[in-house]
């Protein structure tokens, strides 16, 4: 009767130790599978970010309810312009619009971001520069609008797109000698950093929301999210892979954060917003770190100001936020025209 309790006991034990192992299998297998997916996943996540940001063109007016979608015309501010259609040095045709005013002090070319707002908002400005005695120049740059292009650049390939309208503006007698300003915001700040850095007969550089360099946008989106450091260190030199594998070379040296290094003597707004939660002011930091120490920053605190810097996003009435337009009017008059 011992011997056969024993033997139960004996058995049990087997039984249990296998039921153990395999339990410890079981989870070694799960965990190297997590692993595995996590693995996975920071090596496919980056292409995929990048080809859903870039990729296709960018229309306006086609999503209901969606904010900043609208299209505006000349005319929507009492506003004479003329449209264009210019060519590119490698072949793309930008659509641009020059409101015109006699005897500018300067001629402002503006441009958008991403996605929304089409530039077209920038009539608005347009009107408020005429004004106060400046000509404007509204760029959709490729991949948006009535541009060319099926994809969005970041600011790799836009340069070409701003110097299709310098060249003109250069052509027309009536600017002869007129400070040509470039000013952008969000991605178009970013292009306008490039451009400034690349095109010597640019006078002045108004940068807002821009980001120093795309990579940076995603790891300070992903800190945003509390992912974890090791992870965005990680991913960081995987995105910029990515960009590579579709701008080339362009990736290494056409990125604001060395492109600011080019600014020379020449004069320079960077504008940033704390409200920001899609471009961190970080990004302004970062920028003005690398630039020259003459250039001028303003980092705006107000409750309704974030990322399109002016209060309420409100394109139409640029005139009524009176900080804004005092900041801008301060730096063509005391820093470009001096």
């Amino acid at each position: 009767m011992k011997k056969h309790k024993e033997r139960i006991t004996k058995a049990s034990n087997k039984t249990a130790r296998n039921s153990l192992a395999k339990s410890e299998a079981a989870i070694k297998r799960t965990i190297i599978s997590v692993i595995c997916v996590f693995i996975i996943a920071l090596l496919v996540v980056p292409p995929i970010l990048v080809h859903l940001i870039t990729s296709g063109h960018v229309d306006y007016g086609v999503i209901e309810n969606h904010p900043l979608q609208n299209m505006y015309s000349p005319s929507d501010f009492g506003l004479t312009a003329k449209e264009m259609m210019l060519t590119t040095e490698d072949g793309y045709n930008v659509w641009a619009s020059e409101v015109y005013t006699e005897n500018p002090k300067a001629v402002i070319i503006y441009l958008s971001g991403i996605q929304q707002p089409s530039v077209t908002y920038y009539y608005g400005h347009a009107k408020w520069m005429r004004d106060n005695g400046y000509a404007s120049f509204l760029l959709e740059v490729r991949g948006h609008g009535k541009s060319d292009g099926d994809m969005v650049c970041l600011g790799y390939e836009e340069v070409s797109d701003v110097k299709a309208v310098v060249d003109y503006i250069k052509q027309q007698k009536y600017y002869a000698d007129v400070p040509i300003v470039i000013q952008g915001v969000s991605m178009g700040g970013s292009i306008a950093i490039n451009a400034f850095g690349q095109i010597e007969d640019i006078s002045g550089l108004i940068a807002a929301s821009a980001y120093s360099g795309f990579e940076d946008v995603v790891a300070d989106t992903m800190r945003s999210y509390r992912i974890p450091g090791f992870v965005r260190a990680i991913e960081r030199p995987l995105i910029q892979l990515s960009l590579r594998f579709t701008f080339g070379d362009k990736v290494n040296e056409l990125v604001p954060i060395k492109q600011v290094q080019n600014i020379g003597g020449r004069p320079a707004l960077f504008i940033a917003s704390v409200r920001d939660e899609q471009v961190s002011s970080e990004n302004m930091t970062r920028l003005l770190a690398a630039a020259p120490e003459h250039c001028i920053s303003w980092l705006r605190d107000e409750e309704t100001a974030g990322h399109f810097i002016m209060l309420n996003y409100d394109f139409e009435n640029i005139a009524l936020d009176t900080e804004y337009c005092k900041r801008v009017l301060s730096f063509l008059e005391n820093e470009v025209l001096k």
